[in-house]
């Protein structure tokens, strides 16, 4: 297993109902999470180093997302027998209410840089020692900007691992 390295925290701000789908369309299953904090995490976490000072630093992780992983417990669900998408057959949704279960989210690392610089409700907090950026550069003769986190070491500049 990938090893998991928490660079935050989520912020549930109140009690919500998240869906978790699944490979047929009709299938659903809706779980209740209660308001808290729970971990961002950044599974195979390494620093990438560049020969470009503005980049050194920059922590990606695998496929350049972060995870939050909430549990939650099951208020409803839909597994019911289908037949070209219409339901065959009589399906409780109700018989799995209050069994535990999970909702994650899965965001690129990006996203949450962005949200934590520009949304000032963002569920993303960061800890101390992470930075979220801007990174302003020029592609085909047009700039653009990304965004990313940095690692800094404890007297606040990048260190590189």
């Amino acid at each position: 297993m990938s090893k998991a390295t928490q660079i935050g925290w989520y912020n549930l701000k109140e009690d919500r109902i998240f869906r978790n789908t699944y490979e047929c369309a009709a299938w659903y299953e809706d779980v209740l999470v209660k308001a808290g904090k729970y971990p961002v995490v950044v599974y195979d976490f390494r620093v990438l180093t560049h020969d470009n000072p503005d980049f050194n630093s920059r922590i990606e992780g695998h496929i350049g997302t972060v995870s939050v992983h909430m549990s939650g417990t099951i208020v409803s669900d839909e597994f019911g027998a289908r037949f070209y998408g219409v339901p065959v057959g009589d399906y409780d949704n109700t018989k799995n209410a209050g069994k535990p279960s999970r909702y994650s989210v899965m965001a690129y690392m990006y996203s949450v840089a962005d949200s934590v610089l520009n949304d000032a409700e963002s569920p993303f907090e960061l800890f101390p020692e992470y930075e979220a950026r801007a990174i302003h550069g020029e592609l085909d003769g047009k700039p653009f900007t990304t965004h990313a986190i940095y690692k800094k070491n404890f007297i606040g500049t990048e260190v590189v691992l």
